[in-house]
């Protein structure tokens, strides 16, 4: 079966970690205004159910730990290695283009302009 998102067990460590409730973990979020209840952090944890993107921001909110601590560790080792890594060399820019010539249509136009 897949997943259906793979920051619930870590949500669930850290909820254990500070010795809270999922109802208290819940009444938390709300009170900074995200919508979320009690059941959707059961089914969270779980796996049972997706976590949007605005709720990973509050758990960073609630729990005081960055956005990261809330994925797997080998995501987390993974990051760690890409921020060690330089940063890509920047493209070359493209040359500047030549101006365009004026289209012989255009220039007809022009001299029927003149000619009236």
């Amino acid at each position: 079966m897949r997943r259906k998102n793979i920051t619930g067990r870590q949500v669930a460590y850290w909820r254990y970690q500070n010795k809270w409730t999922q109802e208290t973990l819940a009444a938390r979020l709300q009170c900074l205004g995200y919508d979320i209840s009690r059941e959707t952090v059961v089914k969270i944890e779980l796996d049972l159910r997706g976590v949007e993107d605005n709720w990973l921001a509050g758990f960073q909110e609630v729990f005081g730990l960055p956005i990261i601590q809330f994925f797997p560790k080998e995501v987390r080792d993974e990051d760690a290695r890409l921020a060690q890594r330089p940063p890509a060399p920047l493209p070359e820019p493209d040359p500047p283009k030549k101006p365009k010539k004026r289209r012989r249509k255009c220039q007809q136009l022009t001299k029927r302009r003149k000619q009236s």
